[in-house]
């Protein structure tokens, strides 16, 4: 036999040596028959010969696959899914993926639940300094100022000029008792008359001061404030019941906003803080503010009117404001509000057990305030809940399952506790 023939020979041999002893170890079958690879029994020795049931992508848990690898899905391994996981109360994690995954838990703690919210609000007139002037006689305008609607006047300010015809003949009397030396009752009388008839005060010591007949007099604006109605023009008659103009005041100003219901225990005495978007970078406080007896039925909300000092003038009437309440509840347990799974009728937490496995939890919710939520019952202090990853919880031991189980947990104990 050549040389060639007996290489060729022995390489037959070792070939046929590994592949019978190799291909034993690398495919056994299973219980069942399937044959399991190296990989999966790897696996399933780790952690105390565990045993792995499937591969799934935790973002698609419905589909599983038979050994593991790259998910078709999402660009992430594949996660081995163990027989025992989901048995017993709660379910427990490979704590390895629970580091990839970013699953993260929190302490529940205990403190006082804080409330900071702005309420959408209005800046209006105020109605305490409103003035309508009447001419309080008939007669005609005679001269008209140039004032509209919108106008800022100030107290004492012309408005219009108006001519009393009526009043030429009562001051005639007047001055001829007066110069005749009449009893003083009969003149005091007269000038009374003059009063009442709309004359005033001022126009009447002008008669007395020159002994001279008046019949014009000036309609003066009674207060600082804005024109608000303007009803004159030169030549119109005028009635003595008839209103030309109104005025409304701009100093102090009302901020009137709808509190709702449940938010009027943040109502409290003592400074309010009131932003302008006009005025990003101000902020202006009030001292003195009146919650209306009388709430809005449909809207569930109840007015507040706050009065606000407006000397530098910067606060129109139409402009948004937003009054900010602050306020704090009783102190009870405190958890973040999206560690909490929303099922509609209830709320629950997974909460982490010192064994390192996740059980479902039943809380009650006391109130909530931006990213925190206030709990009545369901947890201790110092309980950790999950956090972050809550998709891979429900994922990796179908959450939904364990919950039902919960509940026919509950409903049993119900019965058997007779209802109570």
């Amino acid at each position: 036999m050549s040389v060639k023939k007996v290489s060729g020979l022995a390489v037959l041999v070792t070939a046929a040596f590994a592949a019978g002893y190799f291909l034993p170890h690398a495919w056994k079958p299973d219980a069942g028959g399937r044959a399991v690879t190296a990989v999966e029994r790897a696996v399933a020795e780790k952690d105390g010969e565990r045993k792995v049931l499937y591969w799934y992508d935790p973002m698609y848990p419905a589909t599983h696959f038979d050994k593991p690898g790259k998910s078709p899905f999402m660009d992430m391994q594949l996660i081995p899914r163990y027989a025992e996981a989901g048995e017993g109360e709660g379910i427990r994690i490979d704590p390895a993926q629970t580091e990839n995954l970013a699953v993260s838990t929190v302490k529940v703690e205990r403190g006082r639940l804080s409330f900071n919210k702005v309420i959408p609000a209005n800046i209006e007139f105020n109605d305490y300094q409103l003035a309508k002037v009447q001419p309080r006689a008939e007669g005609f305008v005679e001269k008209h100022y140039a004032l509209a609607v919108g106008d800022v006047v100030r107290a004492g300010q012309e408005l219009s000029d108006i001519t009393v015809p009526g009043w030429a003949s009562d001051q005639s009397e007047y001055l001829l008792l007066k110069s005749q030396k009449a009893d003083a009752r009969i003149i005091q009388g007269v000038r009374e008359r003059l009063r009442l008839s709309g004359m005033p005060e001022e126009m009447l010591k002008a008669v007395d001061a020159d002994g001279t007949v008046k019949t014009r007099m000036s309609l003066l604006s009674p207060i600082d404030g804005v024109i608000t109605s303007f009803d004159v023009y030169p030549g119109m008659n005028v009635g003595k019941d008839m209103t030309i103009a109104t005025i409304q005041g701009t100093n102090p100003v009302w901020v009137m906003a709808d509190v709702p219901e449940r938010d009027l225990p943040m109502v409290r005495r003592g400074r309010i803080r009131i932003s302008v978007p006009a005025y990003p970078d101000r902020a202006f406080y009030a001292d003195s503010f009146t919650l209306l007896p009388s709430a809005d039925m449909e809207t569930r909300t109840v007015p507040l009117r706050i009065s606000l000092d407006n000397s530098e003038g910067l606060l129109r009437p139409g402009m948004t404001a937003g009054v900010r309440l602050r306020g704090s509840d009783e102190e009870s347990l405190l958890i973040p509000t999206f560690a909490i799974i929303n099922l509609g009728d209830e709320q629950r937490v997974i909460v982490r057990s010192g064994d390192g496995g996740f059980a479902p939890r039943r809380i009650r919710i006391r109130g909530e305030s931006g990213d925190t939520t206030a709990v009545e019952s369901g947890l201790e202090e110092g309980e950790e809940i999950v956090m972050r990853g809550l998709f891979l919880v429900d994922s990796e031991a179908n959450l939904r399952g364990a919950l039902n189980r919960m509940r026919r947990e509950d409903g049993s104990g119900r019965a058997a506790g007779g209802g109570q």
